[in-house]
């Protein structure tokens, strides 16, 4: 109504940055809702976009943006000033800037919304040390995530460190198993089971699986490897995202290291 009738113009937009919000943390909407929102992205997407033309400033260098050219690929010389944008317009624009490349430190634990917690287990569902496994030896990897608010997009993934190998549980003949861990480990595949899962890989570097996180309880997932390679590795944090909202993110903590003894 507000855009059909022009009213509050001001205000419109941050209404509707606050209706995706309360849209995302809700599971049902009514068929009311449901042709509300229909209606108000119909008439919001078949508006023609409107010229417009900005400035990013970095220390002494200044680039244009505009709608015909609306994105910029920044290198690090660029980056290492502080990012200043002058909008030379008289409509609002919205800035969005991602940051590709390598941390100089691992990262810390910790995130917004999310949380995401991993273990380490032998198939007795005891904990299991890292620092001193033998090739060969299968290592049953527990993950635990959480939200505050209902997160419906909810993308895992944990990356394994170079001493592992994933154990396939799609393929029928895998080497192993979770059928064959104890009655603990079944409990908490019994949690995995009624669990919002929508979609999970076993890929070559890293597990992933595709959740929707209510907000009121924990998700547990289970997931099976092998040391086969002797070494020292470094092990990855797992972490977890909302696929549409990456503000809602979390890392988990992670060992220093995993050391794989030949046999």
């Amino acid at each position: 109504m507000l855009e059909e009738n022009d009213l509050g113009k001001d205000k419109r937009d941050e209404r509707l940055f606050a209706l995706a919000d309360e849209v995302a943390a809700n599971r049902y909407l009514s068929t009311q809702e449901s042709n509300s929102l229909f209606m108000a992205g119909r008439n919001l997407l078949g508006k023609a976009e409107k010229d417009w033309t900005a400035s990013i400033a970095s220390g002494t260098q200044t680039r244009e943006l505009s709608n015909k050219q609306p994105g910029l690929k920044l290198d690090g010389s660029l980056l290492a000033s502080p990012l200043s944008v002058h909008n030379q317009s008289s409509d609002a624009l919205y800035q969005q800037l991602t940051v590709s490349g390598y941390p100089a430190q691992a990262p810390t634990a910790g995130g917004e919304n999310l949380s995401i917690r991993r273990g380490y287990l032998n198939l007795s569902g005891a904990p299991l040390n890292i620092g001193a496994l033998k090739t060969g030896q299968l290592v049953l990897v527990h993950l635990e995530i959480g939200a505050k608010q209902r997160v419906p997009d909810a993308l895992v993934v944990d990356l394994l460190p170079a001493g592992l190998e994933l154990e396939n549980q799609n393929l029928a003949q895998s080497a192993a198993s979770l059928e064959d861990a104890s009655e603990e480990v079944k409990t908490i595949r019994e949690s995995m089971e009624n669990a919002g899962i929508k979609h999970q890989e076993y890929r070559g570097d890293r597990y992933v699986a595709a959740l929707d996180i209510d907000g009121s309880s924990t998700v547990h997932l289970l997931y099976l490897a092998r040391a086969v390679t002797p070494g020292t590795y470094r092990v990855p944090p797992p972490q977890v995202e909302s696929m549409y909202r990456p503000n809602w993110q979390a890392l988990g903590e992670a060992p220093a290291q995993m050391v794989v003894k030949g046999k």
